[in-house]
């Protein structure tokens, strides 16, 4: 990934100006690892999704390695007692493909699938540590890391 080096004039705005600035720019990804939250509030379709489909949409925000937020859309396939849930986040930096695969008697690990622009190259895992899709809405939050 390309590198952006930006210089500004901060000599009359103070050290405050400058924090701002460093606190909104997206994490550069340079191979180290980075913890990263994602939390989720949707509204579900009602309806247990086995085919792919949409099976919610919502908004998430995502805090830590990465400062991000938009809209999400979960598509859900089951196949037995697997679910996987392909969680699309559309953020104002690209957009982020979770896999999230839940089995019915354990824990709901997830990987980052793909991402565009600012987060093409992006890799990560981790697991979904709250689940409360019976919520209205529902919310969901995942941590891991990226790199």
């Amino acid at each position: 990934m390309r590198q952006r080096n930006i210089v500004l004039s901060l000599a009359a705005a103070g050290p405050v100006v400058a924090v701002l600035i460093s606190s909104c720019a997206p994490a550069p990804h340079n191979g180290t690892n980075s913890n990263l939250t994602v939390q989720c509030t949707e509204s579900l379709t009602g309806q247990d999704v086995t085919d792919g489909g949409v099976a919610g949409t919502g908004h998430c925000t995502l805090t830590g390695g990465l400062h991000d937020s938009g809209p999400t859309t979960d598509y859900r396939t089951q196949n037995g007692t697997t679910i996987l849930i392909r969680r699309v986040v559309t953020g104002a930096n690209g957009t982020i493909t979770f896999l999230i695969t839940i089995n019915t008697a354990g824990p709901a690990p997830w990987t980052i699938t793909s991402g565009t622009k600012t987060y093409a190259k992006l890799h990560g895992r981790g697991h979904q540590v709250v689940d409360n899709y019976t919520g209205s809405p529902a919310t969901f939050v995942l941590k891991g890391t990226v790199s």
